[in-house]
C-alpha cells in the first residue's frame, strides 16, 4: 500500500513540472461591451460586445487577442505591458486614456476581475504621441513587433525606453 501511495505522489509531482502556464493564467478573458467607438491599438470597435482573451504571456510582455463576440473571428492581436494598480473603487476591468478630442475613446489597460496586476496597451508609436498630448498623460508605444523597443511617451512628446528585447551575440570559441 505504501508503495502504491508513493507513485501516486511521484506522478503528482512529476505531472506539475511537466505543465505549462497556468489554467488560471492561460484561460484569461473578458466581455468587453461598448455603446460607442473605443481604440485598441491598430484598430477602431465600434458599439457592439467583444471577448479579449490572453494570448500569451510573459514577465516583461504580453500578447492579446481581440475576437468577436462569438469568438468565430480574431479581429486584432495587440501587444502589452504590465500595469499595477492600487485597490479599485469599483469592478472595472478597463480603464481609457481620457481625451479632449472627440472620436474613439483609446483603451489604456485590461486588469482581470480581481487582479491587481494588469495589462496596459502599446500604441504604435505616432498615435501614442498623439493620444499622450490629448490625454495629458503617459502611454505606452513602440514601432510595433513582437522584438520591437517599448517606450513610454509623455505628454511633452518625450520617449523613455521601458523595454528593449534581448539581442543575442555572437560568442567566440575558446
Amino acid at each position: 500500500m505504501h508503495f502504491i501511495n508513493a507513485m501516486f505522489y511521484v506522478a503528482i509531482a512529476f505531472s506539475s513540472l511537466l505543465q505549462g502556464p497556468s489554467g488560471f493564467e492561460w484561460h484569461k478573458k473578458s466581455t468587453f461591451s461598448t455603446d460607442h467607438q473605443v481604440e485598441f491599438p491598430g484598430i477602431v470597435l465600434e458599439s457592439g460586445v467583444y471577448t479579449i482573451r490572453l494570448r500569451e504571456s510573459s514577465e516583461k510582455r504580453s500578447s492579446v487577442q481581440i475576437l468577436n463576440q462569438d469568438e468565430t473571428q480574431l479581429l486584432a492581436t495587440v501587444l502589452a505591458v504590465p500595469d499595477h494598480r492600487v485597490p479599485p473603487d469599483d469592478n472595472s476591468e478597463f480603464t481609457f486614456h481620457v481625451v479632449k478630442s472627440a472620436g474613439p475613446q483609446p483603451v489604456q489597460s485590461w486588469y482581470f476581475f480581481g487582479d491587481l496586476i494588469g495589462l496596459e496597451f502599446v500604441y504604435p508609436a505616432p498615435r501614442a504621441k498623439e493620444i499622450a498630448k490629448e490625454s495629458d498623460t503617459h502611454v505606452m508605444a513602440s514601432n510595433i513587433g513582437k522584438d520591437a523597443v517599448i517606450l513610454a511617451v509623455t505628454p511633452k512628446g518625450k520617449e523613455i525606453v521601458i523595454d528593449e528585447p534581448l539581442t543575442q551575440t555572437a560568442r567566440r570559441k575558446p
